[in-house]
C-alpha cells in the first residue's frame, strides 16, 4: 500500500498539481498506476486523479474547484483566476507578471463580495491584491505557503494625514508599530525604491471593515488573517470603537494572528482560508493545533 506521502512524492516527480515542468506522459500514467493500486489513499486518488488527467470515474471535461494536500505541500486543481480588477480591488500592476493570480472558487468569490461590500460603505476604497496561488498550485517562490489555493496577500489600505484613501502606489507599504508609514515593500526583493515616501498611516476604518467582511462571508470559512501584532491591536481597537458585533470581535481577536516563522506581516494580510468540504473529501489538510471553532474541530495552523 502506497501511503499519502509517497505519493505527493510521485506527484512532484512527474508534473502533477505544478510540481515540476515534466509534461504528460509517461510519468503520470506511472502516477495513475500508482493511485489505483493503493486503497488506502482514496481521497489522495480522487484528486490526484483529476490533477494528472487519468482517465475514469473521477474525470471532468472541467473539472471542480478543489485545494489538495496542505497550505504549503499542496496542489491546485480546477483553479479559478481573479480578475485583474473588479469592483473596489486591483491587483497590483508589479504583482500580476508573478503568474499568482489563482485560487479555489470559494477565495476567489468571498475575496470579490468582500471587496464590493467595503467599497460600497466606504466610498473611494480600492483594496489591492499581491499573490494567490499559481494555476496549479505547487511550489511558490518567496512563500512558505500559497501552494494549494487557500491563500492570499492583500496590502494594508492607507490614507494621507487627513483620511483621504491613498492609491496608485508604487509597492506595498511598511507600518510602524504606531500605524504610519514607515518604508516601503517591493515586489521584487531588493529592489531600492526612488519613490519617496509619503506621509501616509494605516487605514484602520477600511482594513477593519474588509476583515469583518471576510470574517462575516457565510459561504467562505477564514482559518487566519496572518499580521503584525501591534497592527492587529490597532484593527481591535478600531472594531472597538465602531462597537463591532462582540461575536465578530472575539473571533477576530482568534484569527488575527502574527505568523511564529515567518515576517511579522507590517506591509500586507496574508488570509488564509479552511478546506471546504468538497475539498477535504479529495485530500484537502488544515493543519495546526487543534480547536473547537464553529460546532467542530478545526485546524489552525500558525505557520505561514
Amino acid at each position: 500500500m502506497v501511503g499519502a506521502a509517497e505519493v505527493l512524492v510521485e506527484a512532484r516527480a512527474s508534473g502533477v498539481g505544478g510540481f515540476s515542468t515534466t509534461s504528460r506522459g509517461g510519468s503520470n500514467g506511472r502516477l495513475c498506476r500508482i493511485l489505483r493500486r493503493s486503497p488506502g489513499v482514496e481521497f489522495t486518488t480522487a484528486a490526484l486523479t483529476l490533477l494528472s488527467g487519468c482517465v475514469g470515474v473521477f474525470a471532468s471535461p472541467r473539472g471542480p474547484s478543489l485545494s489538495w494536500g496542505t497550505h504549503s505541500q499542496g496542489a491546485l486543481l480546477g483553479a479559478v483566476a481573479l480578475p485583474m480588477e473588479g469592483d473596489g480591488y486591483q491587483v497590483h500592476p508589479e504583482w500580476r507578471a508573478r503568474g499568482r493570480t489563482f485560487a479555489i472558487e470559494e477565495l476567489v468569490a468571498g475575496l470579490t463580495r468582500a471587496f464590493a461590500r467595503v467599497a460600497r460603505t466606504t466610498p473611494g476604497s480600492l483594496a489591492y491584491v499581491g499573490d494567490l496561488s499559481l494555476r496549479r498550485g505547487g511550489d511558490s517562490s518567496m512563500h512558505r505557503s500559497h501552494e494549494s489555493g487557500r491563500d492570499v496577500d492583500v496590502f494594508y489600505y492607507a490614507a494621507d494625514r487627513d483620511g483621504k484613501p491613498l492609491h496608485n502606489l508604487p509597492a506595498m507599504l511598511r507600518f510602524a508599530d504606531d500605524g504610519s508609514a514607515a518604508a516601503w515593500s517591493s515586489a521584487k526583493p531588493g529592489r531600492r525604491m526612488r519613490e519617496p515616501l509619503p506621509d501616509a498611516h494605516l487605514d484602520l476604518p477600511r482594513t477593519w471593515a474588509l476583515v469583518a467582511n471576510l470574517l462575516s462571508d457565510p459561504n467562505m470559512e477564514v482559518q487566519w488573517i496572518f499580521v503584525h501584532k501591534p497592527l492587529a491591536e490597532l484593527l481591535v481597537q478600531e472594531a472597538e470603537r465602531e462597537k463591532a458585533d462582540p461575536a465578530l470581535l472575539a473571533r477576530a481577536r482568534e484569527i488575527l494572528h502574527q505568523p511564529t516563522d515567518a515576517r511579522p506581516h507590517d506591509d500586507h494580510m496574508h488570509v488564509r482560508v479552511f478546506c471546504p468540504v468538497q475539498s477535504r473529501v479529495f485530500g484537502c489538510i488544515d493543519k495546526g493545533p487543534r480547536r473547537w471553532w464553529k460546532k467542530r474541530w478545526k485546524y489552525m495552523s500558525s505557520a505561514t
